[in-house]
Order: C-alpha cells, then sequence, then structure tokens
C-alpha cells in the first residue's frame, strides 16, 4: 500500500481511452498523482478513481 490507500495498487494497461475504473465501472475518467523517484527527476503517474478511490499504475513517466 502507498499514499493512504487501503487497497493495493493495481498495475493495469493502457488500451484505447483510459476513463474506466476496472474496479467499480466508474466512467467519468480519473484524478491523477505523482509518485516521485529519489534517484533522477521523473515521476510515476498514478490513477485514482474519484468514486470507489482505488489506485492503478499504468507505468506512465513523466520528467519533471
Amino acid at each position: 500500500m502507498e499514499m493512504g490507500s487501503k487497497k493495493e495498487i493495481e498495475r493495469i494497461e493502457a488500451k484505447g481511452e483510459v476513463y474506466q475504473c476496472p474496479s467499480c465501472d466508474y466512467s467519468d475518467g480519473f484524478h491523477v498523482s505523482f509518485k516521485m523517484n529519489k534517484t533522477d527527476r521523473k515521476a510515476e503517474v498514478y490513477l485514482i478513481c474519484p468514486n470507489c478511490h482505488s489506485r492503478f499504475r499504468i507505468g506512465w513517466k513523466i520528467s519533471v
């Protein structure tokens, strides 16, 4: 568990548009958060369902 979540962060695969929560089927998109890497200036993007608060990793990384 990370970032205050009570559930494990699931890994999902990005296919087509990523807007529907695989846990509760909420279909109006996600909130996002970022986990910074301590060794470089990159952050991993986490998707958070506004409805059930499940968290997902897709493998997206951004430079900051």
